[in-house]
């Protein structure tokens, strides 16, 4: 690959948002990493509300006998029951923060968690 050639994809990279280019060809390898792109990409409009654990313990989607059937996509309310998190002394409710859409459930029934780690996030 010649140097004209390493320029026009340059000035391209730095019109887009890819921020790491490799190219492969009869054994020679040329990687590519803008920092422009980089800063552009970390620019984003979310609304997406994160749900976080109030403690460290394990997560239940409900009391034992009782049901919880959350599902991606599904509509919640502000300060609906999103689940337990047991701790060694007691059980702390995770509330929606917010009404919405449940859009991500990123944890598991039983699954131990941290303070502070997103559960759920909702669509506001």
């Amino acid at each position: 690959m010649d140097t004209k050639q390493l320029t026009r994809i340059a000035a391209w990279l730095k019109e887009t948002d890819i921020v790491d280019f490799t190219y492969k060809k009869d054994g020679a390898d040329i990687e590519i990493k803008t920092a422009d792109a980089a800063a552009q990409a970390s620019e984003f409009d979310c609304n997406l509300i994160p749900v976080t654990s109030p403690a460290v313990g394990v997560y239940r989607a409900a009391e034992k006998g009782e049901s919880n059937n959350l599902k991606e996509g599904m509509q919640v309310e502000e300060g609906a029951a999103l689940g337990i998190i047991e701790t060694a002394s007691k059980k702390v409710e995770v509330k929606s923060p917010a009404k919405g859409i449940l859009r991500v459930i990123s944890i598991e029934e039983a699954k131990p968690v941290e303070y502070g780690q997103p559960l759920f996030f909702i669509e506001a």
